[in-house]
C-alpha cells in the first residue's frame, strides 16, 4: 500500500479501495444468495408444483447434509495453502462461475412429471450448489481475519461487507414487483424465474469475484497451522463464544413461519395513491423500506457496540427489539391500509435486526484471536465454516417446518394457478405465522448469548499480546 493511500481506520492496514472492492464482492454474492434463499422454495412449489412437505424435506436434507460437510471443508481450507502463500483468495476466483451456472440450472424447468423426478433433480443440484457455495462463503468471510490484525479494522471490514450484503438483498427485493409486472404482460412464472437466475444468480456471482482483490496479511506458518481435522474440531468445540452463537443460530431456526411471498401474494391488498396494488408489489415496498432502515443501523453498529459494552450486547438488543416490534405489529394487523402502519414497525425492528450479522462476524474474529492467544493455533476457516454450518442447520429447520406448515395450511399451488382460492386454514393462520413465527426464533436466539463473557479488558489484552508475538516472530511488520 502506498503511503498516501487512506486506510479504513487510523493507522490501519487496509485501504478504503481494497475494503470497498472486497465489500462489492459480497454484494454480488448476496444478489445470488438472496434469489436462492427467498425464491427457490417458492419456485419449487409454485412453478415445479412440488408439494410443500416434499420440497421441505428435500431441501432440509440437502442443507443438513451440506452443513455436516462444512467442518470438513473448513479443515481442508485451513490445512491447504496455495503456492503463492494465500489461503482463501484463489477460492474466491474459482468458485463463483461454477455456482452461477448451477443457479441457472436450478431455475430451469425441464418439464419433469411427478414429484419424485423433480425432487431428485433438485436434491442433486442443490447439494452441489450448497457445497461449492460453502467454499466461497467460508473463504470470503474468513478474509476479514487475515486482511488485518487490528480488531477495529476487522469490525469495519465486517461492517462494510454486511452493508453491501444488505444492499444486495435489497436489490433482489425488486424481484416480486418485476414478477407482478411481467405476469400482467402475460409472461410465464417459469420464464421470469429463469431470467432472475441469469441476472441475479449468475451475474451476482461474476461480481463476487471482486473480493479476490483483497490481500491476505496474516500468513499461515507451520507453527500456527492446525494439525488435523480432529484438532480443528477440538479447537472449535473449545471455543465457547463460537459454540454459544452457533447454538443461538440453530435455535433461531425453530421459527414457525413460511416464506413471506406466500403471505403477500395471497393475503395482502392495499391502495397506494388511490390505486389498488398487488401483494407482491407491496412486498417489494415493505422489504425496501426495511432494508433502508437496517442500513441505517449497520452504519452505527460500531458506536452502539461501544455504548452497550460489546458486540454480544448488540446481538441481545437487536433480537429483543425484533421480538417487540413483531408482537406490536401483529396486534395492529394488516387488513387494508393498516399494512402501512405495520410496515413502519417492521422497518424500525430491522434497524437493530440487521446488526447481528456484523456483531456475529466481529465476535468470531475475536474468538479466533483468543484461541491463538490461548493455544498458539489459528483455525479461521473451520470457525467461519461453523458460521455457515449453523446458518444451514437453522435454514434446514426453517425449510422443513415451512414445508410441513404449507401442507397443514392446505396450500395447493397448482389448484390456485387454475383459479381456486386459498384454503380457509391458510387465510386464518398465515398472518400469525408471518409476523409471530420469526419472533419465536429471535427470542430463543437470546438465551445462549447471555452466557458469553468476553469483556473489553480481556479483548485488549489478547490483541496487544498477539501483536507482540507476531512482531517478535517476524509475521508482522511494524
Amino acid at each position: 500500500m502506498s503511503n498516501n493511500e487512506k486506510t479504513i481506520v487510523p493507522g490501519g492496514r487496509v485501504s478504503k479501495s481494497e475494503a470497498w472492492k472486497y465489500a462489492l464482492g459480497i454484494f454480488g454474492q448476496n444478489l445470488s444468495c438472496a434469489l436462492m434463499m427467498n425464491w427457490f422454495f417458492v419456485y419449487c412449489t409454485d412453478v415445479l408444483y412440488i408439494e410443500g412437505r416434499t420440497i421441505g424435506i428435500v431441501l432440509g436434507i440437502a442443507r443438513i447434509w451440506d452443513a455436516v460437510n462444512d467442518p470438513v471443508m473448513g479443515t481442508f481450507i485451513d490445512r491447504h495453502t496455495f503456492k503463492n502463500g494465500n489461503k482463501f483468495r484463489p477460492f474466491l476466483k474459482i468458485t463463483p462461475f461454477i455456482i452461477g451456472i448451477i443457479v441457472i440450472l436450478l431455475f430451469t424447468n425441464w418439464g419433469f412429471k411427478g414429484d419424485m423426478p423433480k425432487a431428485i433433480y433438485v436434491l442433486i443440484l442443490y447439494l452441489a450448489y450448497d457445497m461449492i457455495f460453502t467454499i466461497q462463503d467460508v473463504s470470503m468471510w474468513s478474509m476479514t481475519s487475515v486482511m488485518t490484525d487490528i480488531p477495529a479494522e476487522r469490525e469495519k471490514l465486517s461492517q462494510y461487507g454486511r452493508i453491501l450484503a444488505a444492499i444486495g438483498f435489497a436489490v433482489v427485493g425488486v424481484f416480486p414487483t418485476i414478477m407482478d409486472i411481467l405476469k400482467g404482460q402475460g409472461m410465464s412464472a417459469s420464464t421470469i424465474y429463469l431470467g432472475g437466475a441469469i441476472v441475479f444468480g449468475f451475474g451476482g456471482m461474476i461480481i463476487s469475484m471482486l473480493s479476490a482483490s483483497a490481500q491476505e496479511r496474516i500468513t499461515v506458518t507451520e507453527d500456527t497451522k492446525t494439525e488435523s481435522f480432529g484438532e480443528n474440531l477440538k479447537m472449535l468445540f473449545g471455543n465457547k463464544i463460537v459454540m454459544l452463537v452457533l447454538l443461538g443460530n440453530i435455535l433461531n431456526g425453530m421459527s414457525l413461519t413460511v416464506p413471506a411471498a406466500y403471505f403477500f401474494e395471497h393475503s395482502v391488498k392495499a391502495t397506494l395513491f388511490g390505486k389498488e396494488v398487488g401483494g407482491l408489489t407491496i412486498m417489494t415496498i415493505f422489504m425496501a423500506i426495511a432494508y433502508v432502515f437496517s442500513g441505517l443501523g449497520m452504519f452505527i453498529v460500531s458506536k452502539l457496540s461501544e455504548k452497550l459494552g460489546g458486540m454480544r450486547n448488540v446481538l441481545v438488543w437487536a433480537n429483543v427489539v425484533t421480538v417487540l416490534m413483531r408482537i406490536l405489529g401483529f396486534f395492529i394487523g394488516f387488513e387494508g391500509n393498516r399494512i402501512w402502519i405495520t410496515m413502519i414497525l417492521f422497518a424500525i425492528g430491522s434497524i437493530p435486526g440487521q446488526m447481528f450479522g456484523i456483531a456475529r462476524t466481529a465476535l468470531w474474529g475475536d474468538s479466533i484471536d483468543y484461541m491463538e492467544w490461548k493455544t498458539g493455533k489459528r483455525a479461521e476457516a473451520i470457525t467461519f465454516a461453523a458460521q455457515t454450518f449453523c446458518d444451514k442447520i437453522s435454514t434446514a429447520l426453517n425449510t422443513v417446518i415451512a414445508g410441513f406448515l404449507l401442507t397443514w395450511l392446505e396450500y395447493d399451488a397448482e389448484a390456485i394457478a387454475a383459479g381456486a382460492a386459498v384454503s380457509e386454514k391458510f387465510s386464518k393462520w398465515i398472518w400469525p405465522l408471518f409476523m409471530i413465527g420469526p419472533a419465536i426464533g429471535a427470542a430463543l436466539y437470546i438465551i445462549p448469548l447471555l452466557f458469553i463473557n468476553y469483556p473489553k479488558e480481556m479483548k485488549d489484552k489478547v490483541t496487544r499480546e498477539l501483536r507482540e508475538r507476531r512482531l517478535k516472530s517476524g509475521e508482522l511488520a511494524e
